[in-house]
């Protein structure tokens, strides 16, 4: 089961999300955003919820990945399953609200997202 939420921690911390093996914290790569991060992955030992693992996802961003590199980021205690690229394609079908699913197993970004779910199955 996929769990899309809004950003933030209360679904963790209200405990409606109790079991879960695969947490991915969905960030651009700025330092406050990584920290934001690295703040929810830590909360993970500090509540009565199960998650298994956590994983970083960067998305694209006018910083670029200036904070992928493990050494230089400061959410390094998440693993980076990787970093969505940037698609012009995708840019225009969120601006006008239509679905992602059209973007098709083709696109840069439907691939990056199928090689994150493999790394984690």
């Amino acid at each position: 089961m996929v769990i899309d939420n809004e950003a933030g921690m209360e679904h963790l911390s209200r405990r409606t999300t109790r079991d879960v093996d695969h947490l991915v914290i969905v960030s651009d790569p700025s330092y406050r955003g990584l920290v934001t991060a690295g703040r929810i992955a830590g909360f993970r030992g500090e509540l009565d919820v199960q998650i298994k693992d956590a994983w970083l996802v960067l998305k694209p961003s006018e910083w670029g990945d200036a904070y992928t590199h493990p050494g230089a980021n400061p959410g390094s205690s998440i693993p980076l399953l990787g970093v969505v690229p940037a698609d012009r394609k995708l840019t225009d079908l969120e601006s006008k609200g239509s679905p992602l699913v059209v973007l098709g197993d083709e696109s840069n970004v439907y691939r990056a997202v199928a090689a994150f779910m493999e790394k984690i199955a």
